[in-house]
Parts: C-alpha cells; structure tokens; sequence
C-alpha cells in the first residue's frame, strides 16, 4: 500500500514535471525538500502526529518551503498533509528523485570500502560501472569497516562483493561443503 501511494503522488509530479519541461527544476527542489525533511526528524514528526491540526501542519509547510519550492511542489506538499498521507512524504519525494533518475537513464551504485575513498577513486569506479553497465552511474560510497578490505558494489539488485570479508565468507563455505563429501 506504502508503495502504490508514494507511486500515484511522485508519478503526478513527475508528469507535470515533462508536461511543463522543468524536469530539471523540480529535481533540484525536491531534492532539497528531501534533503530538510530527512534532516530534521523533528519536523516530520510534527507533521506525524495525529494532535497537530491539518491547518497548523499546512502553515508550517508554507513557513519553510513557499520561498524556496515552485508552487506545484508547495501543492504536493499541502495536498499530502490534507490527505493525511504525512507518514508517506519522504517515499513520495524519494520516488519521485528515482524516477527522475531512471528517466535521465541514471543507475545508483553503492559502494561499500572499509575505509574512506577519495575522489580519484570514485572516478575510476564510476568509469569502470560506467563502461560495463553502459549506463550514467551515480555513486553512493558508504564505509564499513567490517568488511576489512576491498570493496562491495551493489546496483539494483546485483552485489559484486570483492571485499575480503567477503572472501573468507565465500572460503569457509567451500571448505565447510569439503567437510561433508
């Protein structure tokens, strides 16, 4: 259900986003509300909760986006809090920002190191998923230590796992199926 409502609000915006050809614009502006909202836990949870009139969470809506959103983001936005769909707002925006994203054909790739990349780095990796997917790669680096060392690559729905955790992991099942022959 969470999903087929985030889908019916962002695939409106995103049609009068080309319907308008400001696909860019509402990009960027949604990218920002989302970007406030998931920043500020406090504010969504005001707009959450139930004890909170419609007309105080619409006020402050207009408060902190009116200067900086077109009106039809500033639409959504109040439309959502009419519709009492508030616990839908980040999905909303979230779909919308990815389906802008398959639109420009851009693929997510997240990258997993144990220790930070540097620039240099992203690049070659970018390069690399770029000519292999022949797709634009947008990166997401994450760092997690416990992989020790290496990297792990997720795009959709496929892991290329070159981390050394990952090699041990692969090793002892190997050698646990040797066990058992």
């Amino acid at each position: 259900m969470e999903q087929l409502i985030a889908k019916r609000y962002s695939k409106a915006l995103f049609d009068l986003a080309i319907e308008r050809d400001t696909l860019d614009e509402f990009e960027n502006q949604v990218e920002i509300v989302y970007q406030i909202l998931t920043n500020n836990k406090e504010y969504i949870q005001i707009l959450q909760n139930p004890r909170v009139l419609m007309e105080e969470k619409i006020k402050l809506i207009k408060e902190a986006f009116s200067s900086k959103v077109l009106d039809e983001i500033m639409g959504l936005l109040i439309l959502v809090v009419k519709k009492n769909r508030e616990e839908y707002l980040l999905d909303i925006l979230n779909t919308f920002l990815e389906e802008v994203k398959k639109y420009k054909g851009i693929v997510k790739a997240v990258v997993i190191s144990a220790v930070p990349l540097n620039s240099e780095q992203i690049s070659r990796i970018r390069e690399k998923l770029t000519y292999s997917l022949k797709k634009n790669i947008q990166i997401d680096t994450q760092i997690d230590p416990s992989i020790i060392g290496g990297l792990k690559i997720r795009v959709g729905d496929r892991i290329l796992d070159s981390s050394i955790k990952g090699k041990l992991d692969s090793l002892k099942t190997r050698l646990y199926d040797l066990q058992l022959v």
